[in-house]
């Protein structure tokens, strides 16, 4: 840096514009140019640098890898099966509560609305028009409840959420327009099926789901890569800020309900068709905390931590069998002690550890 006369700063070492030294450069583009290109991506938002349709790929050929080793065990596909339903249904809550903020104890309460609905709507109708019908009740529905709670927050809005979980509990129960028997038990549920092709076995059931997830994270990808994850974020961290810079927060929080409702939906309706029987007492607040867990297990800041912690979630008991006396209270302490030792969930401590690994690599 050098300083004039009339003490005006010019630097040396950046040449002027126009200056026959800020044209070198091959294909003749200016150096100043050529460095902010190759700086773009560093400075574009973080979501986008996940490399998130990559990450679909790798867990496709993961599972179906999965799927091709245990192509003949029942069991385990059932299992994984589970893990895929109990996975969408976690991606539906990190939409309404990482990202909208809001504690959705009726999660599990909208499974049972789906479940309830594709099974009615597919007894006559098919499975097809039952599955999108449970997507649209649900989401019409959660419409409907998030303007009515829409200024509840925080614990209020829990409270509200646990209220219409409760209600739709009574309402599978003894509604008799939903109700199978005088228990709310429905059972002989039409199977999955997609024109000619029946998905009755666990294989085929693996692959039809295994597209269903797939499907799910390809659209909440496409949510996550929207200006409306950040505004989520100011909405849920600093909303009158938001609210003065024009984000329409209560839009968005109802909107992030919704769509984590409606997949929510999905995930009863495949839990229906599947098993071929449901009950109320499958979509109790019992299953709203796991779903939680399963979240916090996996990771608030990653879409793929509820699919992780769905996956753990649902494995541990079966690795446990061997020691079936002691499973519950084995479960317990195991599930404390992940929560304890990762804060940040599964997802969260992998992504760090792997940051630490590739920034002590280029340091050498």
């Amino acid at each position: 840096m050098a300083v004039s006369e009339s003490g005006i700063t010019a630097s040396k070492e950046s040449p002027r514009p126009g200056a026959p030294e800020a044209r070198k450069s091959g294909g003749g583009e200016r150096p100043a140019l050529k460095w902010l290109r190759s700086r773009l991506p560093e400075y574009g938002p973080p979501v986008y640098r996940r490399h998130l349709y990559l990450q679909v790929v790798v867990f496709i050929v993961l599972m179906a890898i999965f799927g091709a080793a245990f192509s003949t065990d029942s069991y385990r596909l059932g299992v994984m099966v589970t893990a895929f339903t109990y996975a969408i249904a976690a991606i539906g809550l990190y939409f309404a509560y990482s990202l909208g903020g809001l504690f959705a104890f009726s999660q599990a309460a909208f499974m049972g609305l789906g479940a309830y609905t594709s099974a009615k709507i597919g007894d006559a109708h098919g499975f097809l028009t039952g599955f999108v019908g449970a997507i649209v009740v649900s989401f019409v529905v959660a419409i409907v409840v998030g303007l009515i709670l829409r200024r509840a927050k925080h614990l209020y809005f829990a409270v509200g959420a646990l209220a219409v979980a409760e209600l739709m509990g009574l309402a599978f129960a003894n509604w008799k327009f939903l109700a199978g028997d005088e228990s709310g038990a429905v059972s002989g549920i039409v199977p999955m099926q997609v024109g000619s092709r029946v998905y009755l076995t666990a294989q085929d059931q693996f692959w039809f789901v295994l597209v269903v997830i797939v499907l799910v994270l390809l659209v909440s990808m496409l949510v996550e890569r929207s200006p409306m994850r950040r505004n989520a974020i100011a909405t849920k961290q600093v909303p009158l800020v938001a609210q003065a810079s024009g984000v329409p927060i209560y839009r968005i929080t109802i909107m992030l309900f919704a769509f984590g409702c409606a997949l929510a939906g999905i995930a009863g309706s495949i839990e229906a068709h599947s098993i071929g029987a449901i009950t109320p007492d499958g979509f109790g607040v019992g299953l709203a905390i796991d779903l939680y867990l399963m979240v916090l297990l996996g990771g608030l800041r990653s879409i793929w931590g509820p699919v992780v912690g769905a996956m753990f979630f649902t494995w541990l008991p079966e690795w446990l069998r061997s020691v079936q006396s002691y499973e519950t209270v084995i479960y317990s302490f195991l599930l404390l002690i992940t929560i304890i030792v990762l804060p940040d969930g599964i997802v969260g401590t992998v992504g760090k550890a792997a940051k630490g690994l590739i920034r002590r690599a280029k340091s050498r």
